[in-house]
């Protein structure tokens, strides 16, 4: 534009210049003709350089304008959906965060700019802005963002340690796959100092701390499902106010209200606890009974080792809400119980037959051999159902006493054949 006040002066005067000179020196009326028309022309082309020059530089200076302030728009739109989200999912205050940022959306308005779920540019007031309005908006927002966005963080490491006591009383109560969500979520509570102070980090760190409550939750959720199934079966007990409750926790955590599904699993563990306690202590006691009953029929150490460990983690589990985790030890000690006890009648068909070989007289071996057909009864315990442990124990104690007492027999009766027979050869 510099440029082109200079030149246009320098201009018309050549022009001028130029028709003196060829008026005083040819005297013709060309002069006349060249001042007359070339004149006006270069004033018109003048005006017309001016206005292209000036209506193209508004027209890039309010683009820029225009991009600048769509920018802070953006900006105040998202940065109002976080807050949104903090009150919404996670129930953290952001009231005064929010009001203040009421400003903007002011400023915002003074420029030209108007955010009411959509964003609009009145470019008539966007021709009388400039560009300290626009950085004065930018300004204030950021400065809204370091004073609140410190608060926001405080209460946001309040909230996750909230969720974090709160799956810790779950545990407490009875939920005990749980730990390693505890621990998770310490860890990122660990962490939390070095994030960002900034509202799209803390959302996502909150976001995380929330996907791991809720697997927590839906642990918790999968153990109440399978308790209440033990107290409805095991303990004959009416559990459909639990089931309904069990339905409101599916409820909560599917529209993330986590403190409600928490504290209805809380009340759910524990009236499940005081309805499996008496078959809680029955079950375990019968297990126990049962280690003893195989170790007296095992000859072997490694069987001998094996049920003492299972022994150990039968008496390791202490509540009622680990009825799943004794069942689970009872399934194995009566798959374990039938395998011993078919051993022994194995070495019985063993035994007897080395005796049948030497056909002892009716007076050395004075009883019957067993027949195949005696695993039949091992098939018959493996048809009693699980969960008639009790049932299942007496029918074992019987089974395997004789079975005992006839390896014994038999031992001693092939001891004593051979014997005799060595000693006649």
């Amino acid at each position: 534009m510099k440029g082109y006040r200079i030149f246009i002066p320098l201009a018309l005067l050549a022009l001028i210049a130029l028709g003196i000179f060829i008026l005083f020196n040819t005297g013709s009326d060309l002069a006349i003709t060249i001042i007359l028309i070339f004149i006006p022309a270069a004033i018109g082309v003048s005006f017309l350089v001016r206005y292209l020059v000036t209506v193209r530089k508004r027209s890039i200076r309010e683009k820029v304008m225009e991009r600048d302030i769509e920018g802070i728009a953006n900006r105040y739109v998202e940065q109002m959906s976080i807050l949104y989200d903090f009150e919404d999912k996670y129930a953290i205050s952001t009231k005064e965060f929010r009001n203040e940022l009421e400003k903007v959306k002011e400023g915002l308005f003074e420029l030209g700019c108007e955010v009411n779920g959509r964003i609009r540019i009145d470019r008539a007031k966007l021709r009388k802005v400039v560009f300290a309005d626009v950085e004065w908006v930018i300004k204030m927002f950021e400065g809204i963002k370091d004073r609140h966005e410190v608060v926001l963080y405080s209460r946001m490491i309040d909230k996750c340690r909230a969720y974090l006591g709160s799956i810790k009383e779950l545990e407490n109560a009875g939920y005990e796959n749980i730990r390693g969500q505890i621990e998770r979520m310490e860890s990122r509570i660990r962490e939390s100092e070095g994030v960002e102070v900034d509202s799209l980090e803390l959302s996502m760190f909150m976001n995380g701390m929330a996907s791991i409550l809720e697997e927590a939750l839906r642990i918790c959720l999968r153990d109440a499902h399978s308790l209440e199934v033990e107290g409805r079966e095991s303990a004959r007990a009416d559990t459909a106010r639990i089931r309904t409750d069990i339905k409101i926790v599916e409820h909560s955590i599917e529209h993330g209200n986590y403190e409600n599904a928490s504290k209805v699993l809380k009340s759910v563990i524990e009236r499940l606890v005081g309805v499996l306690k008496d078959a809680f202590d029955m079950y375990k006691a019968q297990a126990l009974e049962l280690t003893n009953i195989v170790v007296e029929i095992s000859d072997k150490e490694e069987e001998k080792k094996e049920m003492e460990e299972m022994r150990k983690s039968i008496e390791a589990c202490m509540l009622p809400s680990q009825m799943r985790k004794l069942r689970g030890y009872g399934d194995a000690l009566i798959r374990k119980s039938i395998s011993a006890l078919e051993a022994v009648y194995n070495r019985i068909f063993e035994i007897e037959g080395e005796i049948l070989k030497d056909n002892p007289a009716t007076e050395v071996y004075p009883v019957e051999y067993w027949a195949k057909d005696k695993l039949g009864e091992i098939e018959e315990l493996r048809s009693m159902p699980a969960s008639d442990i009790k049932g299942f124990i007496h029918r074992y104690r019987l089974l395997a006493s004789d079975a005992y007492s006839r390896l014994m027999y038999d031992s001693e009766r092939l001891k004593y054949i051979k014997a005799n027979f060595t000693l006649h050869e």
